[in-house]
């Protein structure tokens, strides 16, 4: 672990800046666990949005009975085209191809 005894000491505005965010939305204590594992390293957190939209397909795909594209365009914030869309690669998927 980072420092020792005297690491309870450290307030949030002595941190960089980076930290400062960071222990805004988890806490002083998590941020430097996490300083410890990654300190020194250029780690990158890729966006969330593939595997969200997976699960909010996989919903649509659940919930679409033929007819309302129309309410889960609206529940999911996507247009009725990207409906179909999702829909859509499933059934082409499950369709035997002969060529």
């Amino acid at each position: 672990m980072i420092g020792g005894e005297w690491i309870r000491e450290l307030k949030l505005e002595q941190l960089p800046s980076p930290y400062q965010g960071i222990a805004e939305a988890i806490g002083l204590e998590n941020t430097l666990k996490l300083a410890n594992l990654v300190q020194g390293t250029g780690v990158y957190f890729p966006k969330l949005d593939s595997a969200l939209a997976e699960i909010r397909n996989q919903r649509i795909r659940a919930e679409f009975d033929g007819y309302n594209q129309k309410t889960l365009a609206i529940k999911y914030g996507i247009t009725e085209r990207w409906v179909y869309e999702i829909v859509g690669r499933e059934e082409d998927e499950s369709q035997v191809r002969f060529f």
